[in-house]
């Protein structure tokens, strides 16, 4: 088995301890507020579906551009760096600082646009950093300390992850789930392709979870219906996979960056905090 594929694996993880677990994505709020109905297996068998396709499709085209512009960014620093290091020249401590800071300044210009397009949500908010600091910390205290990341690759991500939090932890950078998610799946050595399928598959599976504990479907039906979600996702990857939050050209700013597709579900989920009985945190 390739490294790649292990890590893939790892990520996939339903016991990754990032806090995923306490988000319900706004299901909880769209089941108290009648958007989706409660025992949808027999009374409104297309309210639930209806959610996780909308749900889904929303977070193809508002976070999945910010991984995916995340990974672009971090990988071409990374690449610069090693042709540097590569090219007969002796790797001069300038360049790997100018490599180091770059890749920093990027993350935190991408991470600061994702931050102002959830600004109208502070539950997606709060969830996004919080998972995202979670997925850091993972990074810094577990795959850092690997064996594999000892290489020039390796340890110039993990500098940068260092750098990362340190900036979180003063308030100058929020580092969103987005956000840290592309990062670390680049410092592993995961494929772009790769990344963008696991993204959404975990965002898929917080949902089924989500609707599980909240009693809204069982586990049997979750399975049902999360292989037949196989073919949204599928069909989302091929339609979005290309964005990136920012364009060259002014005609497809809003074409082919990053939108939010769903603003009723964003109202719902912004109604989580002023439920009187809740479960999970967003």
């Amino acid at each position: 088995m390739d490294k790649e594929t292990w890590l893939l694996w790892m990520l996939a993880d339903s016991q990754l301890p990032t806090g995923g677990f306490v988000a319900s994505a706004g299901l909880e709020a769209a089941v108290q507020g009648g958007l989706v109905h409660e025992n949808a297996a027999e009374g409104d068998k297309d309210s639930f579906t209806r959610f996780i396709h909308d749900s889904t499709s929303n977070q193809a085209q508002f976070a999945l551009p910010v991984c995916s512009q995340v990974h672009d960014t971090v990988l071409k620093s990374l690449t610069l760096s090693d042709a540097d290091a590569n090219a007969e020249v002796e790797a001069s401590q300038d360049t790997h600082d100018k490599a180091l800071e770059n890749a920093i300044q990027e993350l935190r210009r991408i991470d600061a646009y994702h931050h102002s397009m959830l600004a109208s949500n502070k539950v997606a908010m709060r969830a996004s950093i919080a998972q995202g600091g979670g997925l850091l910390s993972l990074f810094n205290r577990g795959y850092a300390l690997a064996g594999f990341m000892e290489d020039r690759h390796g340890q110039l991500c993990v500098k940068i992850a260092k750098r990362l939090q340190r900036l979180s932890r003063l308030g100058e950078m929020r580092g969103h789930w987005a956000t840290m998610f592309g990062f670390v799946c680049v410092a592993l050595g995961i494929s772009c392709a790769h990344m963008q399928q696991l993204f959404l598959f975990q965002f898929v599976r917080q949902i089924f979870s989500a609707a599980i504990r909240l009693n809204l479907v069982g586990p049997l039906r979750a399975q049902m219906l999360s292989c037949d979600t196989q073919k949204l996702v599928d069909t989302l990857l091929r339609r979005y996979s290309h964005r990136r939050i920012e364009c060259e050209t002014s005609e497809d700013l809003f074409g082919e960056s990053a939108v939010y597709t769903e603003p009723v579900l964003e109202l719902f989920q912004g109604m989580h905090d002023r439920l009187y009985s809740r479960i999970f945190n967003s």
